[in-house]
């Protein structure tokens, strides 16, 4: 990867963390696909996760594949947003994967995700805990983290810490749009 090819974003990340978490974006976040993620992720229209499930599930097997020892860890919900959504977004976009549910949200958010701004995006401190027994699984495998959007990357990269620090071998990333 060439300099100019990292992003203003990768740069600060690698500043803080010493190495990239490699994400990779189907599509560019945009007036559209803002629309959609208002449809599927806030009014609840889960018939939209079928959009881009056929699209997504060829490009993680394709890439990723389960027999290169790869785990597909989805970013998890609060209790709250789930009881107000009734899914995971993200296992949703991701159907038909098997995940391996390493993650939970330690504590309910105050204010959603999507409501924060860029500074209070990256002020929030480590919303993920691991669930019980996940450290013997993570322990030298590869992981790809699964997300809708990457806004910040201060998600994902707080998903990576947790599971980095459990010994994981080589973490990457995945999302939607960006």
């Amino acid at each position: 990867m060439n300099v100019e090819e990292i992003c203003n974003d990768c740069i600060k990340w690698k500043k803080a963390y010493g190495q990239l978490l490699e994400n990779i974006a189907l599509y560019e976040y945009n007036g559209v696909m803002k629309e959609y993620f208002e449809r599927f992720k806030f009014m609840g229209d889960f018939y939209f996760a079928n959009v881009f499930n056929d699209e997504l599930k060829a490009f993680v097997k394709k890439e990723y594949s389960k027999d290169k020892d790869w785990l597909y860890v989805p970013i998890p919900l609060s209790a709250q947003s789930y009881q107000t959504r009734m899914f995971n977004q993200v296992e949703g976009l991701f159907s038909g994967l098997e995940f391996a549910k390493l993650l939970a949200v330690k504590n309910e958010e105050k204010k959603q995700q999507s409501k924060l701004n860029r500074q209070e995006r990256m002020k929030r401190s480590q919303p993920f805990i691991l669930n019980k027994g996940s450290e013997e699984t993570i322990e030298g495998r590869k992981i790809l983290l699964l997300d809708d959007i990457y806004t910040t990357g201060r998600t994902l990269y707080y998903a990576a810490e947790i599971i980095r620090s459990a010994g994981a071998k080589e973490i990457k990333s995945m999302t939607l749009a960006r």
